[in-house]
């Protein structure tokens, strides 16, 4: 009895060091392509096929330039018609005046890799609060020199009949929800967020809303579930495909990590949806 108790301890701990071990080494340096349908409410004359991108956080342990570039060549294959970035491409919660030279350089390397994205409708971004903390204005900067659209409070047309939304960060800025009103009458709007607590701003009419921030959770433990997500909104739209007051919605848990460099059962992704 005796020695079948500590065989169980050995292998709960040998279990648990194992968990670490592909939680801080593993899963956070993995990329998966999640593939997602959509039905949409609104009409399309053609399906638009969206790569959606959250949460890179350049500069954390496991997001160095080098791979940002990897993610771009992995975005490209996917031959999407437009690439939606939901914000927070730094990492850490300090001013650049406050990180180191090679810190600050890592970022603008890594910027800067985002040029060799290709789509047909362009790529389009809103900031994060991690973006808001470094230097907003600095990083909008860089991310447009970049050929990154960023959109903050804005709305763009990037075909006809399609106008795109981008809000403020709900934590670190003021979303407006007058810019929708700027949209053509006649168009399907879709609405891109850092943070899913901004979808009580979007319209009934919105076709489908994007966010990011949640990290899927980051560890997602069973049972427990995704805990931890930083947002007002509730667990429920911690990731994945949901619908918010009537309106398609869908969170991604982006790709890099904040605070804890680890991820639990909640891998890095890269989304490409078909709105049907």
């Amino acid at each position: 009895m005796k020695r079948n108790l500590i065989r169980a301890i050995f292998a709960i701990f040998g279990l648990g060091v194992l968990c670490l071990i592909y939680g801080f080494s593993i899963e956070p340096r993995r990329l998966e392509i999640r593939e997602v349908q959509i039905q949409t409410d609104d009409k399309l004359n053609t399906p638009l096929k969206i790569v959606l991108v959250s949460d890179i956080h350049i500069g954390g342990l496991h997001v160095s330039p080098k791979r940002v570039s990897k993610i771009v060549k992995t975005i490209n294959a996917q031959s999407p018609d437009i690439v939606l970035i939901a914000g927070d491409f730094v990492n850490g919660h300090e001013r650049r005046e406050n990180h180191s030279d090679a810190f600050n350089t890592k970022i603008d390397t890594g910027v800067a890799n985002l040029s060799s994205l290709s789509s047909p409708l362009g790529v389009y971004a809103v900031l994060g609060n991690h973006d808001a903390w470094y230097d907003k204005n600095r990083l909008r900067a860089k991310l447009e020199a970049a050929d990154v659209t960023v959109l903050v409070n804005e709305f763009t047309t990037p075909q006809k009949g399609v106008c795109l939304v981008g809000l403020a960060d709900a934590d670190t800025g003021r979303e407006d929800p007058n810019i929708f009103k700027g949209c053509p009458a006649t168009d399907r709007i879709i609405a891109l967020m850092h943070s899913p607590d901004s979808f009580l701003y979007m319209p009934s009419e919105t076709m489908i809303g994007f966010a990011g921030h949640t990290h899927g959770g980051q560890i997602n433990l069973p049972i427990i579930g995704r805990a931890v997500t930083a947002t007002r909104i509730g667990r429920r739209y911690a990731y994945g495909s949901q619908r918010f007051g009537g309106v398609p919605v869908y969170i991604t848990a982006g790709i890099g990590t904040s605070i804890l460099p680890a991820r639990f059962r909640a891998p890095p992704e890269i989304v490409v949806l078909t709105l049907n």
